[in-house]
């Protein structure tokens, strides 16, 4: 079994979120079990130049998109025994954004048409494309143009808030739009906005999300980004696998947690007090994330005698209104504002708790990385952190972490504080984080369940 793994970002090539660690890890985990995977992605200007020196040149070719000719050159290069395929184009890729240009629409047209157009260059011709997010959303409408009905697709949206929305004036001859609905200018046609990714969903063969919860959250109206009644229509090919995580990226240190916790709190400036619960959260600064309902009750949180460590950035008034809470709270809180892998690390190795309230969730990564490292999750309960965390019940013993279930700050102050009473409880929660030190959620057993639907689009 052939499979081109379709990606828009990959690690550690270019990671700009999950997909970028699913695009690294799940094609090794299929790689494991002997299926022959293959990467395809653009070669951006930001890869590391480690990498692009390393590359080979397999050849090139020119393709008409938007009007005009356009070159295509492939180069490859092997990591942990995957072979990762690099679309070369400079006009389109040799940029500092990964995401987010003017031309987005017409690059990823581009992109789209050169996989499907460069098998005979990498003289690897698969069974199945596996297509990730709205940046690879045309390539099963290519394939059908061009007649190779014999390689099948499997379409997985990692988030649908972001759907590749665009005016089509550059594939208007490969969607079905209303031709009598365009304006005119300089001599092109502009016909009603289009979505790449509900192409993907609509030509593909299969779909998939990054966890069951989401796969249903997705066909309602609160969650389907407008697109809930075509997800009700596809059900049929439509399921839920939810991601990994790889071990050997997140390896745990041999220091035992009071000494990673001290570390943490001289580090980070933070008052050296063992017994005191330290609570992390580690995040995107976005709506999505559940910040509202943070900053809505932080002073409370506060109150309970805890401290609080932010590492993430986003929009200005997030980051302003925790910079704000450091100073206010000097000793008991610390807020990093950017991005720093190392620390990330440090932190989830040092906290107690780990902070996830989502309004919404497709998978989450965070929540599995934190259990690895004996950082229990409080999470709200939608999405992947519904089907990864299971709410600790003090009767039975079972649970490896604290669950809400509204968008309510009152509901998290709640969990935290239940949480909180549980830590103080010693034998309590030494069951909680053993538990949670045990949850299995490497990506063989996910990579199994993607084999098995390979098999079944196949048949």
């Amino acid at each position: 079994m052939k499979i081109l793994f379709a990606t828009g970002e990959a690690w550690p090539f270019v990671k700009t979120g999950g997909l970028g660690d699913v695009a690294y890890s799940l094609p090794k985990a299929l790689k494991k079990e002997k299926i022959d995977v293959r990467v395809i992605m653009p070669k951006y200007g930001n890869i590391p130049e480690k990498y692009r020196n390393e590359m080979k040149h397999l050849g090139d070719k020119q393709i008409w998109v938007a009007h005009h000719n356009e070159y295509i050159g492939i180069d490859s290069y092997e990591l942990e025994g995957v072979t990762y395929y690099f679309v070369d184009n400079e006009r389109y890729f040799k940029r500092d954004k990964v995401y987010g240009e003017g031309d987005d629409c017409e690059r990823f047209t581009f992109f789209a048409k050169a996989i499907v157009e460069t098998f005979y260059i990498t003289g690897f011709e698969p069974d199945i494309i596996h297509c990730n997010d709205w940046h690879t959303g045309l390539v099963p409408i290519y394939l059908k143009e061009r007649g190779l009905n014999d390689i099948k697709t499997i379409f997985t949206i990692h988030n649908l808030r972001f759907q590749g929305f665009f005016f089509n004036n550059v594939i208007e001859n490969t969607l079905e739009i209303d031709r009598n609905k365009y304006f005119q200018e300089d001599g092109i046609k502009y016909y009603d906005m289009i979505s790449f990714l509900k192409g993907g969903v609509v030509y593909s063969d299969f779909v998939t999300t990054v966890s069951d919860s989401y796969a249903e959250e997705i066909k309602t109206p609160e969650l389907g980004e407008g697109l809930d009644g075509l997800f009700r229509k596809f059900d049929y090919k439509l399921k839920g696998i939810v991601n990994g995580i790889d071990g050997n990226v997140y390896k745990v240190p041999r220091k035992g947690k009071k000494r990673l916790k001290a570390e943490l709190q001289e580090k980070l400036g933070l008052n050296k007090e063992p017994d005191v619960p330290l609570v992390a959260i580690i995040t995107r600064l976005d709506r999505q994330k559940g910040i509202d309902m943070i900053a809505e009750v932080f002073d409370k949180m506060m109150d309970l005698g805890i401290q609080f460590i932010l590492l993430g950035n986003g929009e200005p008034k997030y980051e302003d209104f925790f910079k704000w809470k450091e100073r206010q709270y000097p000793g008991k809180v610390c807020s990093y504002i950017g991005f720093n892998q190392p620390l990330s690390i440090d932190i989830y190795s040092g906290a107690d708790m780990f902070l996830m309230p989502s309004i919404f969730e497709p998978c989450g990564l965070s929540q599995m990385i934190a259990m690895r490292y004996s950082c229990v999750p409080i999470v709200r309960e939608t999405g992947g952190l519904k089907d990864t965390v299971t709410p600790y019940n003090e009767f039975t013993g079972e649970g490896d972490g604290f669950g809400f279930k509204n968008v309510s700050g009152e509901e998290l102050l709640k969990t935290l504080e239940y949480a909180i009473s549980v830590y103080k409880d010693k034998p309590q929660w030494e069951k909680v984080v053993k538990n949670a030190k045990a949850r299995d959620n490497n990506w063989d057993t996910s990579a199994k369940k993607y084999i098995e639907l390979y098999k079944k689009v196949e048949e």
